[in-house]
C-alpha cells in the first residue's frame, strides 16, 4: 500500500540525483567513464609541452561517451576571426 502511494506521487521521479566524483587523470589511467568533464582552467601556456599533451590524450581517452572541456583557455585553440 505504501509503495503504491509513493509511485502515485507526482514528484516521485521529479529529481534523481547521484553523487559526483572527481578523479585525477593519473588515477583514471586504465579506467573509462561514460561522461568525462575535463577542467583546463588552471593550464598555463608554459605547461603545454610534450608531457602535457600526453596527459591530455590520457584524459580525453577516458570517455566512452561524452567529453566536456571546461574552462578551456582562450589561447589553447586558435579560432578563426568572424
Amino acid at each position: 500500500v505504501r509503495y503504491k502511494k509513493v509511485k502515485e506521487n507526482p514528484y516521485f521521479n521529479a529529481l534523481q540525483v547521484k553523487y559526483g566524483y572527481a578523479v585525477t587523470c593519473h588515477k583514471a589511467q586504465g579506467g573509462e567513464w561514460k561522461n568525462v568533464f575535463l577542467d583546463l582552467g588552471y593550464v598555463q601556456q608554459s605547461y603545454m609541452g610534450e608531457n602535457f599533451y600526453r596527459w591530455l590524450y590520457t584524459s580525453i581517452t577516458r570517455s566512452s561517451g561524452r567529453l566536456w572541456l571546461v574552462n578551456l583557455p582562450d589561447d589553447f585553440v586558435e579560432l578563426p576571426k568572424i
